[in-house]
């Protein structure tokens, strides 16, 4: 309407004189059918319509379904393990995926990375796409100091595991942050209890004064009874004398039991309403639950354990400081333990990936990216990207880029005292990705928190002059987590994955033995195909959710093989297996195949089967695995549909003409779901 009413001057370039004139006087619709019926009429004489038709404006194609259903399967079994592969592209793409920290243990919630990077490098090389796949993990930073400190500290006379000293070396690390952290936790309870629990400040407020007659209280007690009585916040610094907290302990803690058994009795409480200093309304004491207490005391309970820790801690941080010192002059008995250490992480790391069938073409690390980053910040300094703001060098991203609405923000690249941040060396490894490995796109898969810090990664190297930076992209996902709640290495409950890997297959292994029981499988090959079934389960379940939702990871819904789960999936590709172990399957009779008449099941089978190459290339261009994924499931519902009338359509029970056409049909389905599973980097057994 905008164009026939105001055309612009060069209008007549893009149309001829007969759409302008119907543009400017209104007629379109008119004009549109009048270009419909002309495309429909060249349309009709071709084989592969049943008829086309030219209404309102719009063409309505009928496909000749016999047709179209013998090109589709023949493609798939001509094709084969290729069916779906997209034509060679112009970009190289590099995915950089699965950045487990060493000296950390591998868990299940590295398993969502490394499953969506490795089907999101399948899915880009299967899209046409030169695809190196990199690995960067982080061996260097402040979990590894912490680590090597409390090894040597407390543990250098131990022996070490034959395997698994990865997570040996991580127990290091959680052992490390609650003995440095350990006075921060103290008081983080009791100043957590003082604003949060009325009720309890009151018990305190009492007790202090109890005390207090009795002359059973120090000037450090008193001082932390009057901080929690009256609300107000304990400094960790404040607390001179070490033997303090021994005294005052258990005083929380019975405090806390009381008010339990109080909860127990009379149900979650509240504290009366606080009058306001200022005239205001009285402020409203938060409720305290059972749960809540139960929480508190267990805490309570546990850094009770380690009171003789106390006096230790300030020691402690002073030898933690001295052995980053170590690291930043590379002390060589520091880096020899370092790197025998590093190398014990990385040898389990490749045991993981074995097993799940990731493989890199490229293993980068942070300690081999620190020095150049910080000559990347010099250049960026001398060329005026970067400038110095309060001490450190950054980039005013929204400056450079003339943006008025905040954006980007600012990113600091490098500390004041020159020790390298997460975006020195990211930089310094983007250039090198783009100048050494000639990639076109980069793609991270990193966690959905690193959103803005990767777009304003992007930025900075579109203004370095990085052509490339504007086909990069930030592949993030959530968090996988417990039915009790998150996973942390920190605090020492993230579920490792060799743990999870082997209770899959457990379970798989009973599956299987029930499933194939009347099959003549050796043992070992019982194993492999358990093994194929809990690994593919695993795999499914971090790849069958959008990115952008949290896992609740649950074993028992991952091995369903009756809901959206791999071996449900798996399980159709070996009865189409079987199908076809009973026919003789010689190359495709000459002529179109038997596909009149066919049944509702049939068509929706063989129409899913035929979107394959286009889902390959949206699940590549939308960088979405996801959609592979639910294109896996709904081939194997609609096959479960198909078969499931096996008396009133038979496959190899049936008329000639028809039993070819259900085999070839059952055949082209095997194939696709073979080939959905492995960009998935998913087996397909031929047995279940």
């Amino acid at each position: 309407e905008a164009l026939a009413s105001d055309p612009p001057a060069d209008a007549a370039d893009g149309l001829s004189k007969k759409e302008l004139k119907a543009l400017q006087q209104g007629a379109v619709r008119e004009r549109a059918q009048e270009i419909a019926a002309e495309i429909a009429a060249r349309l009709t004489d071709q084989a592969e319509f049943d008829r086309v038709e030219a209404v309102n404006g719009y063409i309505n194609l009928y496909f000749n379904t016999c047709r179209l259903a013998n090109e589709v399967v023949r493609t798939v079994i001509e094709q084969g393990a290729a069916y779906g592969k997209g034509a060679p592209q112009a970009d190289k793409v590099m995915i950089e995926f699965s950045q487990p920290n060493t000296h950390k243990e591998f868990h299940v919630g590295h398993l969502r990375n490394a499953s969506l990077g490795a089907a999101m490098a399948n899915i880009t090389e299967f899209a046409g796409f030169e695809t190196l796949r990199a690995t960067y993990p982080g061996d260097m930073g402040r979990h590894v100091v912490w680590c090597l400190w409390c090894y040597q500290r407390f543990h250098a006379d131990e022996a070490v595991p034959q395997r698994s000293r990865a997570r040996w070396l991580g127990t290091f690390y959680t052992e490390a942050t609650r003995r440095l952290q350990y006075r921060d936790e103290i008081v983080g309870l009791l100043n957590e209890l003082a604003k949060e629990d009325a009720l309890f400040s009151g018990a305190i407020d009492r007790t202090a004064k109890a005390l207090y007659k009795a002359g059973g209280a120090g000037e450090d007690v008193a001082y932390l009874l009057g901080q929690i009585a009256n609300q107000r916040e304990i400094k960790t610094d404040a607390l001179y004398n070490d033997t303090t907290i021994a005294t005052y302990w258990p005083i929380v803690g019975g405090q806390l039991e009381d008010e339990l058994a109080f909860i127990r009795e009379h149900g979650a409480h509240q504290a009366p309403p606080i009058p306001s200093h200022s005239g205001g309304p009285p402020a409203i004491p938060p409720l305290v639950t059972q749960e809540q207490t139960e929480e508190r005391l267990a805490r309570w309970r546990e850094l009770g354990r380690h009171l003789d820790w106390w006096p230790d801690v300030p020691h402690w941080q002073v030898e933690v400081r001295e052995e980053f010192q170590r690291w930043e002059r590379r002390d060589p008995d520091f880096m020899r333990l370092w790197d025998v250490t590093r190398q014990w992480s990385l040898d389990d790391f490749n045991e993981v990936y074995a097993e799940l069938g990731v493989h890199f073409d490229v293993w980068f690390f942070e300690s081999e990216v620190e020095q150049a980053g910080r000559q990347i910040v010099k250049e960026l300094l001398e060329r005026g990207i970067a400038e110095i703001s309060d001490g450190l060098p950054v980039v005013k991203i929204d400056d450079k880029l003339g943006l008025e609405k905040e954006t980007y923000r600012t990113l600091p690249i490098l500390r004041s005292d020159g020790t390298t941040l997460y975006a020195t060396k990211d930089l310094a490894l983007t250039k090198e990705k783009f100048e050494d490995y000639g990639v076109d796109r980069s793609v991270w898969v990193i966690d959905t928190r690193q959103s803005l810090y990767f777009d304003q990664i992007i930025k900075i190297m579109e203004l370095w002059g990085f052509e490339q930076a504007h086909k990069c992209h930030h592949l993030g996902y959530e968090f996988v987590t417990l039915p009790e709640g998150a996973m942390s290495s920190r605090a020492g409950n993230a579920v490792a994955y060799e743990d999870v890997a082997r209770e899959a297959k457990r379970r798989a292994r009973e599956i299987v033995e029930e499933k194939t029981r009347n099959i003549a499988l050796t043992d070992a090959r019982k194993d492999e195909i358990a093994a194929a079934v809990g690994i593919g389960a695993l795999k499914y379940s971090m790849l069958a959710r959008d990115n952008n939702r949290v896992i609740v990871f649950d074993l028992e819904d991952a091995l369903s093989f009756d809901g959206h789960a791999a071996p449900y999936i798996q399980y159709a590709h070996a009865r189409a297996c079987r199908i076809l172990e009973r026919v003789e399957l010689d190359a495709l009779p000459e002529g179109d195949l038997a596909f009149e008449d066919l049944q509702p099941e049939e068509v929706d089978l063989i129409q899913q089967i035929g979107i394959l190459p286009t889902e390959v290339q949206k699940a590549s261009n939308e960088y979405k695995p996801l959609i592979i994924a639910n294109y896996v499931f709904e081939l194997a519902r609609r096959f479960n549909d198909f078969y499931a009338d096996i008396e009133r359509r038979p496959v190899l029970n049936a008329p000639p003409a028809t039993r070819a056409m259900r085999v070839a049909l059952v055949d082209a389905t095997r194939q696709a779901l073979a080939n959905g599973l492995g960009l998935l980097g998913i087996a397909a057994p031929d047995v279940m």
